[in-house]
């Protein structure tokens, strides 16, 4: 779960509903910046997610070919040409998306996102992550709030992982400290306050500076927190303490780098239900395979 650190902050974004509000519908834009502070500790950071996002990969299309050459499958598929084709086409696909990470591989191709852009409504969410390579190998991010129930799903391979908010997978890593300060700052006219979250993970100590504000209690914070689940449950638990807090700007330092977020605009809209659903035909994956 390491690689996907940047990512435990990138989404817990809202703040608690209450019984007189009705919940936000609409979209929350984060601008999403990097800077480079070691650029050899970053490139192998980046091969090492592509790397892991190939092993994935190799794993889905050695099921494939071993059911196309399957014997007594053949013989199904021969009565079922449509699987047939949906089955090669899907390998076809998953072989372009190989060929894709070996080339990003070789040329050292930013992983990091460009933007994210959060869809909300009736205290779901659905995460969409726009550029780099870490898109693939989380998928985007689909919360649920009637089963407390994350979805991570793969576009590119079809496939979903399913993580609870009651998931506890933080056995090696801990909270150091979560630092109210006195600073703060104004973000799209809503006053922010800067908390400083230090971390420990595998002897690593790791910064974080968030800047929380809770003036929105329309949005619903547990429809967020649950992207925290992707490091390990650590900031799904720093959030949980924040009480409600919204972040509007985070900055996170680790593997070489320096990632800043900052949500650039937030608008109502009206969304479709379709939005907040798992298509039918991806496949159940567990997490991390």
């Amino acid at each position: 779960m390491k690689y996907l650190y940047l990512l435990s902050f990138l989404f817990a974004v809202t703040s608690v509903v209450s019984a007189q509000t009705k919940p936000f519908e609409g979209t929350m834009t984060w601008t999403c910046t990097t800077d480079v502070i070691d650029s050899k500790e970053v490139e192998k950071y980046q091969k090492q997610i592509i790397r892991e996002d190939n092993s994935e990969i190799n794993q889905s299309i050695a099921e494939l070919e071993q059911q196309l050459n399957d014997p007594e499958m053949q013989y199904l598929l021969l009565e079922n040409p449509t699987v047939k084709s949906n089955m090669q086409k899907r390998l076809n696909d998953l072989k372009a998306t190989q060929a894709a990470n070996l080339e990003s591989e070789n040329n050292a191709k930013n992983i990091f996102p460009t933007s994210l852009v959060i869809y909300l409504k009736n205290n779901n969410s659905y995460t969409k992550i726009e550029g780099g390579s870490l898109a693939k190998l989380t998928g985007n991010m689909l919360y649920l709030d009637s089963t407390e129930t994350t979805y991570f799903i793969k576009d590119d391979i079809k496939t979903y992982a399913v993580l609870s908010d009651s998931t506890n997978m933080n056995r090696y890593d801990s909270i150091i400290s979560i630092t109210k300060t006195t600073d703060s700052v104004v973000i799209l006219k809503r006053p922010c306050v800067k908390y400083i979250l230090v971390t420990k993970e595998d002897s690593e100590i790791n910064t974080s500076y968030i800047w929380i504000t809770k003036s929105i209690p329309s949005m619903n914070d547990a429809s967020f927190r649950s992207i925290g689940f992707v490091d390990g449950n650590l900031h799904h638990e720093a959030f949980v303490q924040f009480e409600g807090g919204i972040p509007l700007k985070i900055v996170i330092f680790e593997k070489g780098f320096q990632l800043s977020m900052e949500v650039s605009d937030i608008s109502p809209s009206l969304l479709a239900d379709s939005l907040f659903t798992i298509p039918a035909k991806y496949k159940h994956a567990v997490w991390g395979y």
